[in-house]
């Protein structure tokens, strides 16, 4: 699973995007936001919107991974994106293209969602974050405006990263 972490972080690292203030966004429009950060490092994956809860909670998917993107009930923006996949034992094939598929779609978040981050920062923390899945199932890491905690279960093989913005707290 090393050479795809690598392509990950390696795509991502040179990817920009330039959006202002991305968190102010209604939770409805993250596959607007990101899918342009998909197409310009030249993956396949897309992200499309499966249901919308009142414009403050929104869930998508691209190919096996879910993503759930979640705002303040009472004003518009994001405040929570989280990124998952469930793993199934015994599969490793499929296991090496969800976990690239997962970082792909976190790499492209981390683009649109946190600009200021610079690329060898965003290299460090997708490596960082993708080692934690890996072995020890748990990380925590902070941009300047971003808080990414990863969490991997694998009693029910359940992988979870979340993109918060440090104004929401850590929640």
């Amino acid at each position: 699973m090393r050479p795809v972490l690598a392509f990950s972080i390696a795509t991502f690292a040179l990817a920009s995007q330039a959006t202002a203030e991305p968190f102010d966004g209604p939770p409805s429009t993250y596959a607007e936001t990101v899918n342009p950060a998909l197409r310009q490092v030249g993956t396949d994956l897309r992200v499309r919107q499966t249901s919308c809860v009142a414009s403050s909670r929104c869930r998508f998917a691209a190919r096996q991974v879910d993503i759930e993107v979640v705002g303040p009930p009472d004003r518009p923006g994001t405040e929570r994106i989280m990124i998952a996949a469930t793993f199934r034992q015994g599969d490793n094939a499929a296991a090496t293209k969800l976990v690239d598929d997962t970082l792909t779609v976190l790499g492209a978040t981390m683009v649109v969602y946190d600009p200021g981050m610079v690329a060898d920062r965003r290299s460090e923390v997708l490596l960082e974050l993708g080692d934690a899945a890996l072995t020890v199932g748990e990380a925590h890491q902070d941009s300047t405006d971003v808080h990414y905690a990863l969490s991997f279960d694998d009693v029910s093989g359940r992988l979870e990263i979340t993109a918060a913005t440090l104004r929401a707290g850590h929640g």
